[in-house]
């Protein structure tokens, strides 16, 4: 556990980091957005309600919301002098994705272990086959691997035979 980050992000950092981020947004013309933060698993999550606008945030597919959190995550990167795992959610689209992405896993999952055929999903960023890699880990009946070069990486998903 990094120690340092603890210290940072304790409520005091946490406001502080809150009021930046809102600033940050505001100077995009995001003013009337609720920001929040918390520091948990070593990893700074920052939950931003935005209403309508979100949509503006989010972008298609996510790709603001993307562009975002790398502008963040250099920010505190920058200002800290070490790295922060960040993850910044508007109206809670990136639970939703999350919870989308692993119920897709699991039913490919499910249909690879019945058929004994491997599925190869469709492109997609590193952080969602990480997510997909990382949900489908505990499983021993499939395994996981990324195939293909970026920006058209795609995860396959093999029947484990014992």
């Amino acid at each position: 556990m990094n120690e340092l980050l603890e210290k940072t992000f304790d409520e005091e950092g946490l406001l502080l980091t809150q009021e930046h981020v809102r600033r940050l947004l505001a100077c995009m013309g995001f003013a009337a957005v609720t920001v929040s933060c918390r520091y948990r698993d070593e990893r700074l999550c920052i939950d931003i309600i935005a209403g309508d606008e979100g949509k503006l945030l989010i972008g298609v597919r996510g790709v603001h919301l993307t562009a975002l959190q790398h502008i963040i995550h250099c920010v505190l990167r920058q200002q800290l002098g070490q790295r922060v795992y960040t993850r910044i959610d508007v109206n809670g689209y990136q639970t939703r994705r999350e919870r989308d992405l692993l119920e897709m896993a699991e039913t490919a999952a499910k249909q690879v272990q019945t058929t004994g055929r491997t599925i190869v999903l469709k492109a997609m960023s590193p952080a969602d086959r990480r997510m997909i890699h990382t949900g489908l880990s505990t499983r021993t009946d499939v395994s996981t691997a990324s195939t293909g070069e970026e920006p058209n990486r795609k995860v396959v998903i093999k029947p484990v035979f014992v």
